[in-house]
């Protein structure tokens, strides 16, 4: 039992098998202690539950009264804690049935744990749905359990019931070839003789106006190439054919699959651009979180500028 009192299952279990010999045998104790409870309950209500006949126990008048009124409430708080002993059973057993929810399409910071063995392996069942971010809700969708995590850029006030972590902040960074020496050029420079390719520009307002009044201001107009594709950029970066406006994040997936890309810190007008990043949750998964999860994202800090 971890939510409900051993008074309460022991009147009513009693009180449905009208026998104290049917109710010890249905707990799994012997009849002295739930006679000892019954009795000890009594004394405190002031008021007799129990009167015994030649067919075994009878509830009194205030005993069904009382009664009536319990069983809804002991039958709820049946099934909540049925809920939480198997999603505890699920999460300590490695079998957990994992929905976690991104309201954009920036997997880059999680990368670590989404190439990880323990979100492939099919036995975790851990699976990502995408939410629209306007029309989305994250405190009504955790608690509708449409996902138990939720990883967002938004911080939001968190309702009733549910956790909250900020994460690292990611920085806005400029990627370049490998091999292209940026001591020989200005920022600016490197803006004029390149394609200017964007990550996820539209789903970040404040940042993508940053890099719009930054490039306005210094008078750039670089030639512009807008790919949903994150790979198709990585290979026009790679290829010295464009430069690339990225979360400091990316780094996770420029190293996991060699791409010959590296970052230099994009200098915005003396402003860096910042991304912050939040993960909301229910209790219940708070410790696959702090002691799976999370470690395995953590190493990426050492990527991020600010």
């Amino acid at each position: 039992m971890i939510l409900l009192s051993k008074t309460l299952r022991y009147f009513i279990v009693t009180a449905q098998e009208q026998s104290i010999r049917m109710a010890a045998l249905i707990l799994c104790i012997t009849p002295s202690p739930l006679c000892r409870t019954i009795k000890i309950f009594e004394l405190n209500l002031g008021h007799k539950l129990f009167t015994r006949t030649n067919n075994g126990l009878k509830l009194t008048s205030y005993g069904r009264d009382l009664y009536a009124t319990l069983l809804p409430l002991y039958q709820e708080i049946c099934e909540i804690e049925k809920k939480v002993i198997k999603k505890t059973h699920q999460i300590q057993s490695g079998r957990s049935n994992i929905k976690i929810g991104l309201d954009h399409r920036d997997y880059s910071y999680l990368s670590p744990f989404f190439s990880s063995p323990l979100f492939k392996d099919a036995k975790n069942n851990i699976s990502l749905e995408y939410f629209p971010p306007e029309e989305t809700n994250i405190g009504e969708t955790l608690n509708k359990e449409l996902c138990q995590i939720f990883f967002t850029q938004k911080k939001i006030h968190c309702p009733p019931g549910l956790l909250h972590q900020t994460l690292s902040a990611d920085v806005i960074m400029l990627a370049v070839n490998s091999d292209l020496k940026t001591e020989d050029f200005t920022q600016n420079d490197l803006f004029m003789n390149k394609i200017l390719v964007q990550y996820e520009s539209n789903q970040n307002e404040e940042i993508f106006d940053g890099i719009e009044e930054y490039i306005s201001k210094n008078q750039l107009n670089p030639k512009r190439v807008f790919i949903p594709e994150l790979y198709v950029q990585l290979s026009m970066i790679e290829k010295g054919d464009a430069i690339g406006l990225m979360p400091s994040s990316i780094i996770n997936i420029i190293n996991d699959r060699n791409f010959k890309v590296k970052f230099i810190p994009f200098d915005c007008d003396n402003k860096k651009l910042v991304i912050e990043r939040h993960i909301y949750y229910t209790p219940a998964y708070q410790e696959f979180i702090e002691e799976k999860m999370l470690p395995l994202i953590a190493n990426h800090d050492k990527c991020l500028t600010g």
